[in-house]
């Protein structure tokens, strides 16, 4: 959130300072006020490669994680791919994602007669 003003909020968002390097005019854009440039005030929220030839062979990286919550133990694991310009499978076939799946959620109806 950077400097909002509300710092309780910003004590729960925000994570760094982290170095980047960049310019506002690359593929990779930051951007920065004139009077304190090396203060980055934009960036990209998510950076993709998608390969449509090959869907499985794309590439992804989000900086504050799939689920963006500051509480979830993956905010910001995502962080050093995307200050080095790297990126993690962005997949997308059943075969690759379950291969890759760490984590299942599994949901079912409830069965009628059971419903409020």
């Amino acid at each position: 959130l950077g400097s909002s003003g509300i710092a309780p909020i910003e004590a729960i968002f925000n994570r760094g300072p982290f170095p980047l390097d960049s310019s506002r005019d690359l593929v990779n854009a930051q951007s920065w006020k004139v009077d304190d440039p090396a203060a980055v005030v934009h960036q990209a929220s998510q950076r993709m490669l998608v390969d449509m030839s090959d869907l499985d062979n794309s590439r992804s990286v989000i900086p504050t994680g799939n689920s963006g919550d500051p509480y979830d133990e993956h905010y910001v694991d995502q962080m050093p791919l995307y200050l080095t310009g790297r990126y993690h499978p962005m997949l997308f076939g059943r075969e690759a994602v379950e291969a890759a799946a760490v984590e299942h959620l599994v949901l079912q109806p409830q069965p009628k007669g059971l419903q409020d």
